[in-house]
């Protein structure tokens, strides 16, 4: 699984990989996992990125900087038994710190759901900010096969395109 760094900054970064202007102001840039760790270190899933992706209206679920919690931790297990029981979002992934570590999440709709957005599950663990995110920055994550909640080896979570 790769992994990018996701800040939200007023600029976009030197050397962002993928950026999209946001509604509220600001911008949300992915930048490569290799550089250093960015103020506020999160990472997503590469799979979420595109810099050529469409719009997107979006749930962005950020503890405060340094306050993170374990994905053992039942508010973050019952959240992803939430989402993947929903209809599956074009965009969705959990933010990371380390392999254990639960910083936020990220879902977005194309089509206008804000619905979806606002019965946001990870929103119950952290404020979460509905946000329309410009083109430039996510693509498309599939729907996950497999138990996804589970792990094997410590911090290796279940592969989502296979079981």
């Amino acid at each position: 699984m790769s992994w990018c760094w996701l800040v939200r900054t007023d600029a976009v970064p030197e050397g962002a990989v993928a950026a999209a202007e946001l509604s509220s102001g600001g911008h949300l840039s992915a930048l490569a996992a290799d550089r250093p760790a960015p103020s506020g270190k999160r990472k997503i899933d590469a799979r979420a990125l595109n810099s050529e992706g469409e719009p997107a209206l979006a749930s962005l679920v950020l503890p405060p900087d340094g306050l993170t919690i374990t994905f053992d931790d039942l508010a973050v297990s019952g959240a992803m038994r939430a989402a993947l029981a929903a209809p599956w979002p074009h965009v969705l992934s959990t933010l990371v710190v380390d392999s254990s570590r639960f910083a936020g999440a990220l879902t977005a709709v194309r089509n206008g759901d804000r619905g979806r957005l606002e019965a946001d599950p990870f929103a119950r663990i952290f404020p979460a900010e509905i946000v329309e995110i410009g083109p430039g920055l996510l693509g498309r994550t599939p729907a996950p096969t497999g138990p996804v909640i589970q792990r094997y080896g410590g911090g290796n979570p279940w592969p989502w395109d296979r079981f």
